[in-house]
């Protein structure tokens, strides 16, 4: 499993360039860490080239928020940081054929 995380890895500037809003208000975590712990992000400053920068945000350690000012987080350029995700799960659902061949769209 750990191997499988290793392969997902990047630094934190390159997991930030593919979200939304520069993964502004995303959670991110170190691959070692258990999920209870991880920065919440509140500013990237990318270089130019977009490899090298800095960031900073609120560490949530073992389910506690460590401060409510953000902090300049360690360690941004080494690749071992992921983003959690949103937490929600996918769901399918399945859409029933009717009888016409035509397919209803469910909300």
């Amino acid at each position: 499993m750990f191997l499988s995380r290793v392969l997902q890895a990047n630094s934190l500037l390159q997991v930030t360039k593919k979200l939304p809003n520069r993964g502004l208000g995303t959670k991110l975590q170190r691959l070692k860490w258990k999920d209870d712990s991880f920065w919440t992000i509140t500013a990237v400053k990318p270089s130019i080239d977009g490899e090298h920068g800095a960031a900073s945000g609120i560490l949530t350690w073992k389910g506690q928020a460590q401060s409510k000012e953000p902090k300049r987080i360690n360690g941004v350029l080494k690749k071992v940081w992921r983003h959690l995700g949103d937490g929600q799960k996918l769901q399918w659902h399945t859409v029933p054929k009717s009888d016409s061949g035509t397919q209803k769209q469910t909300a």
